[in-house]
């Protein structure tokens, strides 16, 4: 009787260990599954793209970069670009100067050191600019084509600042505009999508960079010189290329004689042509392919000669203004100037100014950004003249009622309230 009873108490003890355990078991399976939802349930970072696009201050179009594999994390502000300042320094395998040493810490890791690919491995440029205090590093490429800088770094040698690879093309660009100003622009990664296929950087505030220092559209304003602020005036509009440098705002810029397009079709080297008439000076060429040449020689030409700034004049005959392009935008890689283009009745004011006023013609140009109030009044000059009929002397009298007003001045009951009410109304038709 009493070794039953035992028996059947360790049975008894058995069972409950038995659900004891079963139930424990229970538990951490359910811990570990909560866990892991837990774990999936929280948004891994992406990656960053291997490649991206440099948007410059006040520039044309941007450059394309390819990241290194070993570096830290891309800038994710403005920073400005740094040179060595002297010729032996370019492949940026040595220390700088003490001096520029000095000039990179002070700006406290907002700026990047630009210099040229070989000489030295893409880690040993890499720590040393990140010795030195730069905030990145961008290796030019000794031809336009590029690749990511590749290297293998122990968990020792840790490097702390991203670098990338760009072309040779657009290092010199680079150079051309930092011998006259300091440049300045942001580092944007990009990621693509196949349908519709469109590349796109991930952060708003990159957006908006792109969309505000991206020259598109501004006025062109005429100037008695640097220090005669009283005597700029507002001639009209342009709009930018797809292509190009930095514009300068707001700096003067003498002004050339226009060429017609036999003169820019012209080519220095083979006709002996002196470059000093359009040295660091805006030209006026005839767009399209008037002169035997197409639009894209005229600008090369322009800029072998030394010219500044481009500005293309409409034909006289053009109902609509087009940003100036190429068919495939590795063909202007070579364009270190900024490019514009101007109506033909601006050209000819220009023109004028020219004969009224000689050697002392000068130029600015004020920059408005993408999707400002010059895109708004360039796709209502567009409507008013291919929908409304318009002639393009109305419309300047339209868009520049203040300017030239002796010149403009209307009879009472003339038909400018009429076109302007018309125009508005085309726009909200049009949904503009």
């Amino acid at each position: 009787m009493k070794t039953s009873l035992l028996y059947s108490s360790a049975l008894l003890l058995l069972a409950l260990l038995s659900t004891t355990n079963a139930k424990e078991g229970t538990a951490t399976t359910t811990s570990t599954a909560a866990a892991t939802e837990l774990t999936e349930a929280i948004p891994k970072p992406e990656p960053e793209s291997a490649w991206g696009r440099i948007y410059l201050r006040n520039g044309l179009a941007p450059i394309q970069y390819f990241r290194d594999n070993f570096g830290g994390p891309m800038m994710n502000r403005e920073v400005s670009f740094y040179f060595p300042k002297r010729d032996e320094d370019r492949f940026g395998c040595e220390l700088l100067p003490e001096d520029e040493q000095t000039e990179l810490k002070a700006a406290n890791r907002s700026a990047v050191l630009v210099v040229d690919r070989g000489e030295c491995t893409f880690e040993q440029k890499a720590r040393l600019a990140d010795q030195m205090g730069a905030a990145g590093l961008v290796v030019v490429s000794p031809t336009d084509d590029v690749s990511g800088p590749v290297g293998e770094l122990n968990d020792e040698d840790e490097i702390t600042i991203a670098s990338v690879m760009i072309r040779r093309t657009g290092g010199d660009m680079l150079r051309a505009v930092a011998a006259q100003i300091t440049i300045y622009g942001r580092f944007i990664p990009m990621t693509c999508q196949r349908s519709p296929y469109r590349c796109e950087p991930r952060l708003e505030a990159e957006q908006e960079y792109m969309t505000s220092f991206t020259v598109r559209s501004g006025s062109v304003l005429s100037s008695g010189g640097e220090k005669e602020e009283d005597s700029v005036t507002r001639l009209g509009s342009f709009l930018a290329a797809t292509y190009g440098s930095v514009l300068r705002s707001m700096q003067s810029f003498p002004l050339a004689t226009l060429l017609d397009g036999r003169q820019a079709c012209l080519d220095t080297a083979v006709n002996g042509i002196d470059e000093a008439q359009l040295l660091g000076k805006v030209v006026l060429l005839p767009e399209g392919k008037e002169g035997q040449c197409s639009e894209f020689e005229k600008v090369s030409n322009a800029q072998r000669r030394g010219a500044s700034v481009v500005l293309l004049v409409q034909r006289d005959n053009a109902t609509v203004m087009t940003h100036p392009s190429v068919e495939v935008s590795w063909h202007a890689y070579n364009i270190t100037i900024p490019v514009l283009a101007v109506s033909s009745s601006i050209g000819a004011s220009l023109a004028n100014l020219k004969d009224t006023q000689g050697d002392t013609a000068s130029l600015r140009f004020e920059i408005r950004g993408l999707g400002g109030d010059a895109e708004t009044e360039v796709a209502l000059k567009n409507v008013f003249l291919t929908v409304v009929g318009g002639s393009l002397q109305e419309w300047e009298k339209i868009a520049s009622p203040d300017e030239g007003a002796a010149m403009h001045e209307e009879p009472v009951g003339s038909t400018r309230e009429t076109i302007i009410h018309t125009v508005q109304k085309t726009q909200g038709r049009d949904e503009l």
